[in-house]
């Protein structure tokens, strides 16, 4: 009898299937951050307050829009095995490149100046993204203003329409117990709360009170417009 032929492995599997590792990116991203820490094949020094942090540029560019153009762009810092960054403390980048390799980061009250600092310099957008959620959930009727001072500063827009939103939703609370706070509210941020349709919490004297407050701080042609947007709140009434 003749023999029987051996199959192949071609011959012998039929379909095709994308497989996927649960831990290799997790791995990856463990082995250069430990690169990182042992200052071991990497190809960049940041410097921030004279202190040196290795880095990869690739990690760097993949992470932050600023370093991927200062990285593939023909600019000085492109080829250079140093870079000094202005506008960053050590702390905000120490920080900042503990979650470019991490994806994690422990935010408190004592960094988060820093970080949200190197996060914007650095254009580092989850980051950002990451700091207007831990400012959120600490928003409060002590500290809404500043906060909303820091999204304006930062340009956190998601920070800003959650001050918005707790204003709208506690302005009365407010104005019985804090009420030279909200006296000095910004025109434009109380504008934005005096728009929404979900202020129900106000009585029509008291929102007229704070329309009269807001126009006094307006130039006449603000005044004019404001008007204009305010016939849709008063209009609930």
């Amino acid at each position: 009898m003749p023999s029987e032929r051996c199959l192949s492995i071609q011959e012998m599997l039929t379909g095709q299937r994308l497989c996927h590792s649960e831990s290799h990116n997790d791995s990856v991203l463990a082995a250069l951050n430990q690169q990182r820490s042992d200052g071991v094949l990497c190809d960049v020094t940041l410097i921030a307050e004279e202190q040196k942090f290795h880095a990869h540029k690739a990690v760097l560019a993949a992470c932050s829009d600023y370093f991927r153009a200062m990285f593939s762009l023909c600019m000085v810092e492109s080829g250079a095995d140093e870079v000094n960054l202005h506008g960053v403390t050590s702390l905000g980048l120490k920080e900042a490149l503990e979650f470019a390799y991490t994806g994690q980061i422990l935010l408190e009250p004592g960094v988060i100046q820093d970080v949200l600092a190197a996060g914007s310099h650095l254009q580092l957008l989850e980051l950002l993204n990451l700091c207007s959620h831990y400012l959120i959930q600490e928003l409060n009727s002590f500290n809404y203003l500043d906060l909303y001072r820091l999204a304006d500063l930062f340009n956190l827009t998601l920070l800003e329409k959650a001050v918005i939103d707790f204003l709208v939703k506690h302005l009365s609370e407010l104005l019985k117990s804090r009420p030279e706070d909200v006296l000095t509210l910004p025109y434009c941020l109380l504008q934005e709360v005096l728009k929404s349709d979900r202020l129900t919490s106000l009585s029509e004297e008291q929102i007229w009170q704070m329309r009269s407050h807001l126009t006094g701080q307006m130039s006449p042609t603000s005044v004019c417009y404001f008007f204009i947007g305010f016939l849709k709140i008063s209009s609930i009434w």
